[in-house]
């Protein structure tokens, strides 16, 4: 294995802690990766949710809302309707809990037993019958033009919250929000339909404020060279649609004659400091012009007393916001910012209390394996902090029978412990329990339901394992038939629930992309798992017309279509296998964040590690090299075969415990107790009976 170690120049180094206000150790790790720009370093070590963009960003978010609240303000009958993994399942639940708190009649379906992906006609026939008007589907609709062009025919309305590919034609939805349609706005693609869902939360509470829909112009004033400069920005749903700055001479021409005449009129006018702003304005037109104000400072200064006193240049001096600007902001930016978060501050359901909401979101982020990028960092930092004390009891009940609550969870937590269990319910074809389990406020039922989630997990597991023996060796027959570039199995026995679980397995295995197909009522149901840069969607398409129905994202996928169509499928899949392309396959390699002496390999690391965190999907944990380390104990641990390492390393002043997967075979080989070594490692946290410590997880080692 190739240890790599970037060389980082230390002046710039030096220059980002200053910038930031962060330690050397630390700006060297996001030097090393990459990562000095404001953007992204502001979602690396900030996660108050005001850093999160603004839902009214997406251009039919307004259109969403507004057809949502006409149907509580008329008393319709809406129908939510998701997906069956963790994304589907929290985003129903989310969505749902929404609509229930703000008085709509709702009811919610997902797809049962083995009922294919997305919302079907004969769902939406259902709801019909029940005089259903308005069905918003989330984590799937975006592909299913046709099935809503049929609710349409019965004067059925659709909001689609999808963040799936989005096919070129879109279906007749009243709105779609959808980052990934061509034409977004949306500055960030990598949403999941939960984080989408509680973007449509946050534009349903701010909705039900009086500032809805209505313009509002914040105006600042400031001396110039012999002028006065006055700046002003119209902000609609707190998102800026205008903005214009004029630099008056004193006593020369009058306000009529200015852009700003047109661009107040008819607005209340906002300002902080009314007396210093009316002063200037009076100076640049004259005692005549009577511009009314309205002055925010008082209403401010309640909420933050700190801030008595205080210019805006002095608030910019003192902000995060112009250490992650690229130009130093305006007095206006830091008006138009300090407004901003006094009206979440005003309105806890859109600040504190909508973070503690995020506990849903980050698990079907991580669950989906959306990047850990951009704002997904803040949805997942502070939801994995709401897990630790979530207001939802059916989640309280599971983490409680995993034996993971009260405690602060990391992203693994969620990625092995949690997400397969709730998956197990649709993978089983049962999701709705996992919906119910969620949806409960009664401590019985929340105790019934999730022990019943845990025994399904429970026979997913006993029924993946026999699956897999069988189908191992007709996946070896294809990898290599196909040249190593595809494995293709169908097997008419395997449970369709778990064909996804079984495909990422094969991707992994034999570094190909794989596809497993089940048989399903007479219908061929497949999952497609991608390795070394495959595109799953791009893919699937050049089979669409082959296909009943199919989606998914670049990275994993899903489709059906008729069992008559099968020989044609494979026919049409070995054709386009000489097509496929592949990365290189490269020596295995690790890359390291930084090299610890030993008097820094100490308990105060895990303060770094958390700070840096969470880790996950196109983020990952961060990889230490420490050198000259004692092996003071080595045995050979694991259940029935023991195929890993336990160490016992000693970097002088402290002793710690290691774990090295799957290397049982090394131990007495490359390393043995009582060498000195040098060693890549993680620093995660062990949890046993209660209690917590650092251990190192191995990812190499070298005799020194």
């Amino acid at each position: 294995m190739r240890w790599n170690k970037e060389r980082i120049d230390s002046n710039k180094v030096r220059s980002v802690s200053e910038r930031y206000g962060i330690d050397l150790l630390t700006a060297a790790i996001l030097c090393r990766r990459g990562l000095t720009d404001p953007n992204d370093v502001r979602y690396i070590l900030e996660d108050d949710v005001r850093y999160m963009h603004n839902p009214f960003l997406f251009d039919e978010m307004e259109d969403a809302v507004d057809r949502i609240l006409q149907a509580a303000s008329e008393g319709e009958k809406v129908l939510v309707f998701g997906d069956r993994d963790v994304d589907g399942i929290t985003s129903t639940t989310l969505l749902v809990r929404t609509f229930r708190e703000l008085g709509i009649d709702v009811d919610w379906a997902v797809p049962m037993g083995d009922e294919p992906y997305s919302i079907q006609v004969g769902t939406i026939d259902r709801f019909h019958e029940q005089d259903g008007t308005l069905i918003v589907t989330v984590d799937c609709g975006i592909t299913a033009a046709s099935a809503i062009e049929h609710a349409q025919s019965l004067g059925i309305d659709t909001v689609i919250v999808d963040h799936h590919n989005a096919p070129e034609l879109l279906p007749p939805a009243v709105a779609i929000i959808n980052p990934k349609i061509s034409d977004s706005s949306y500055p960030f693609d990598g949403l999941c339909g939960c984080g989408l869902a509680a973007k449509l939360r946050w534009a349903l509470i701010f909705a039900q404020g009086e500032l809805y829909k209505q313009p509002v112009v914040l105006l600042n004033a400031r001396p110039g060279n012999e002028t006065v400069i006055i700046e002003a920005v119209r902000l609609i749903n707190l998102v800026e649609v205008d903005r214009v700055s004029e630099n008056l001479v004193p006593g020369v021409g009058n306000i009529e004659q200015t852009r700003l005449f047109s661009f107040l009129q008819g607005n209340a006018i906002l300002v902080y400091d009314e007396t210093t702003q009316a002063k200037l304005i009076r100076k640049a037109f004259g005692s005549s012009v009577d511009v009314h104000v309205l002055d925010i400072a008082t209403e401010i200064h309640r909420y933050f007393p700190s801030l008595q006193g205080k210019s805006l240049i002095r608030m910019r001096d003192q902000s995060r916001m112009a250490v992650y600007s690229t130009e130093s902001p305006s007095e206006l930016d830091v008006l138009v910012q300090l407004y901003t978060i006094f009206l979440t501050a005003k309105e806890p359901r859109l600040g504190a209390s909508y973070a503690e909401r995020l506990d849903l979101p980050a698990l079907g982020t991580l669950a989906d394996m959306m990047p850990l990028t951009d704002e997904n960092r803040i949805i997942v930092r502070q939801g994995l902090r709401a897990l630790a004390t979530t207001r939802n009891p059916g989640l309280r009940e599971l983490l409680a029978r995993l034996g993971l609550a009260g405690r602060t969870l990391s992203s693994n937590d969620i990625a092995w412990q949690i997400s397969p269990v709730i998956n197990a319910s649709g993978r089983m074809g049962e999701p709705d329990k996992a919906v119910r389990l969620f949806l409960s406020d009664d401590p019985a039922e929340c105790a019934t339901l999730a022990e019943s989630i845990v025994q399904l997990n429970l026979t997913r597991k006993k029924i993946g394992e026999t699956a897999w023996t069988r189908i191992l060796p007709l996946a070896q027959q294809s990898y290599e038939a196909s040249g190593g570039r595809f494995v293709l199995v169908r097997d008419d026995d395997v449970h369709r629930g778990i064909t996804g679980i079984i495909a990422g397995r094969l991707a992994r295995l034999f570094n190909a992309p794989a596809t497993v197909v089940a048989v399903v009522d007479k219908r061929a149901v497949g999952s497609v798992r991608a390795m070394r840069g495959f595109g799953v969607t791009g893919f699937l398409a050049q089979l669409d017309d082959i296909l009943d129905d199919w989606g998914g994202h670049d990275a994993a996928g899903g489709f059906h279509l008729q069992l008559d169509r099968w020989a044609e499928f494979e026919r049409r899949i070995t054709d386009l296998i000489p097509d496929i392309v592949l990365t290189e396959e490269l020596e295995p390699s690790v890359t390291i964040d930084a090299e610890l002496p030993h008097a820094h390999l100490n308990p105060e690391i895990r303060n770094l590690v958390d700070r840096l965190g969470p880790y996950g999907q196109q983020y990952r944990g961060l990889l230490f090299m420490s050198s000259g380390l004692r092996i003071l104990d080595a045995q050979l641990v694991g259940k029935g075969e023991k195929k890993h390492a336990k160490l016992l390393l000693d970097s002088g002043k402290h002793k710690w415990p290691a774990l090295f997967w799957n290397a049982g075979e090394r131990l007495d080989a490359d390393f043995a107790t009582g060498d000195v070594v040098d060693a890549v490692f993680e620093v995660t946290v062990n949890h046993y009976q209660g209690n917590e410590t650092l251990q190192l997880v191995l990812q190499d080692v070298r005799r020194s």
